[in-house]
């Protein structure tokens, strides 16, 4: 259960007059106005004075909702792109566009001092805001916060979970109020396909966006890749039109393509002058960084190519939003942390297994790239995909698996309501015969995990993918609490147990 918020109490009173003005069609059904005390998105939720928000995706079940709010003792409707059945004073707006205007106006945000960063992307997403909310927070003094995947973040130490990577509208609107009222620098907020699609961030005033990548993920909610493509880069492209910075990754060619003109690019290699911001890592934990003939390096970089182009977009992004100089880079960017399940280290591992959320073909396919260069003898990688999503994916992450691996353990990962083995078929049907690779099937993830932290030997690498941070597995519509970093560390800890100790422990 999210704690994303679907009901915000006001101050004090707002005129549903004033509040309609400009803005959409009132019918006050023979009131001279009423006061607004707060403002819901689930009728559940609704309380005396307050205005029950009906959105375009329940429209089927609106009617039914207003009853119930008004039951609740609600006092207005505000219906976006419908009529509601009802008996309440009712606002009509025709777009959500002027729903976050109106959220704008309501919440007094319209002149909200916090940047807000947007960052959408395939990939990459909760990398470079946890990068970039820590950078900022080094940059300058006031509070720095991000939404995304890991929820609402005030501060490591301080994470709301909103249950989706990009919240509700009502959510995103309340929390840029908590921003106003608490002097918060800047909101690095992840903004998911759903989100965009849902239109989540209307009225949202992003200055700064930026594209990370784009790969394959959530194709079957979109109807392909092409309309996921056009997704985001509508995103990108509204707030350009809106006079905010892109921020845009050179090496991807449908992002080169579809970006603004205007973008301002970052791309590997450091000898090119296509983009305005060259990365190159010649060795693991250093990234050189080349802008305008002058070059930087920034030690301590979080392990993996990957991070290494997350921290070369973090970069630009506070060249271009802050006006930070590069020559102020390796102050801001040195030491920088990734978040939790991004090449995690197992620490009782001693650098030889990690956790990543890879879970895409291309996420999976820069991990494994990334580790074969740490790896002194074998490459080891447990893997699943998910249930009731992207089945495309899975002949293409087994193809990936047993082409860059040298051992896979194929296993389950979020069956939902598929089972296991059919999701396990479909993945070792990519796989190239004979196999490159030494496969093993252990549908049951712990025993997999197991399995093969049992069979690292020195100098192996082992990647445990798929579900990094994620605290569940989800099975027939049920979430049962899971950690692939607590699961790994038990069973390294038994294995690095002296001979003595793990006997008598099995006694």
């Amino acid at each position: 259960m999210s704690n994303q918020p679907h009901a915000t109490a006001l101050e004090e009173g707002f005129s549903l007059q004033q509040l309609a003005e400009g803005l959409g069609s009132l019918e006050l059904d023979g009131a001279d106005d009423v006061m607004i005390m707060g403002i819901c998105d689930d009728s559940r939720q609704a309380k005396p004075g307050y205005a029950m928000l009906c959105l375009p995706r329940a429209a089927a079940q609106a009617d039914a909702y207003a009853e119930a709010a008004n039951a609740q003792g609600a006092t207005a409707i505000i219906s976006v792109g419908m009529s509601v059945k009802t008996e309440l004073p009712q606002l009509h707006l025709e777009s959500m566009q002027q729903a976050g205007a109106l959220l704008r106006r309501l919440f007094k945000t319209e002149q909200a001092g916090a940047h807000l960063y947007g960052v959408t992307g395939t990939d990459g997403k909760t990398s470079v805001a946890w990068m970039l909310r820590e950078a900022l927070t080094r940059y300058q003094t006031r509070p720095v916060w991000s939404t995304g995947t890991l929820g609402w973040m005030r501060s490591p130490d301080d994470i709301c979970d909103i249950g989706n990577t990009t919240p509700s509208l009502l959510t995103m609107h309340a929390m840029l109020t908590a921003a106003c009222l608490e002097d918060v620098h800047s909101v690095v907020c992840e903004v998911s396909s759903h989100g965009i699609a849902q239109q989540r961030i209307a009225g949202m005033d992003f200055r700064t966006a930026i594209w990370t990548n784009m790969g394959h993920d959530h194709l079957q909610d979109h109807g392909g890749y092409g309309p996921y493509l056009a997704t985001k880069a509508g995103f990108i492209r509204d707030a350009a039109a809106h006079g905010g910075n892109v921020i845009a990754n050179a090496d991807h060619a449908d992002i080169r393509e579809l970006a603004p003109e205007l973008a301002c690019w970052y791309g590997h290699g450091l000898f090119r002058d296509d983009v305005d911001l060259a990365w190159e890592q010649e060795l693991p934990g250093l990234l050189r960084l080349r802008s305008n003939g002058e070059e930087v390096v920034i030690e301590d970089v979080p392990l993996g190519d990957f991070h290494a182009e997350n921290v070369a977009c973090t970069a630009l992004s506070l060249m271009t939003s802050q006006g930070v100089a590069l020559q102020e880079l390796p102050e801001l960017l040195t030491g920088i942390t990734a978040p939790p399940g991004r090449m995690q280290d197992v620490l009782a591992g001693f650098g030889q297994v990690f956790i990543d959320y890879a879970h895409t073909p291309e996420a999976l396919e820069s991990c494994l790239k990334a580790a074969r260069k740490l790896a002194r003898n074998r490459l080891i990688v447990a893997f699943g995909c998910g249930g009731e999503r992207d089945r495309e994916k899975r002949p293409q992450m087994g193809e990936i698996a047993s082409e860059l691996a040298d051992v896979v353990w194929i296993t389950s990962d979020n069956p939902r309501g598929e089972l296991p083995a059919v999701i396990a078929s479909e993945i070792e049907f990519g796989m190239v015969q004979p196999y490159h690779a030494e496969v093993h099937l252990q549908l049951d993830r712990e025993q997999a995990i197991a399995e093969a932290i049992e069979a690292v030997e020195e100098g192996d690498i082992l990647i445990i993918a798929g579900k990094g941070h994620e605290a569940y597995m989800e099975v027939c519509g049920r979430r049962q609490p899971w950690s692939d970093a607590d699961i790994a560390e038990s069973y390294l800890q038994k294995k690095n147990m002296s001979p003595d100790l793990r006997s008598a422990e099995a006694n």
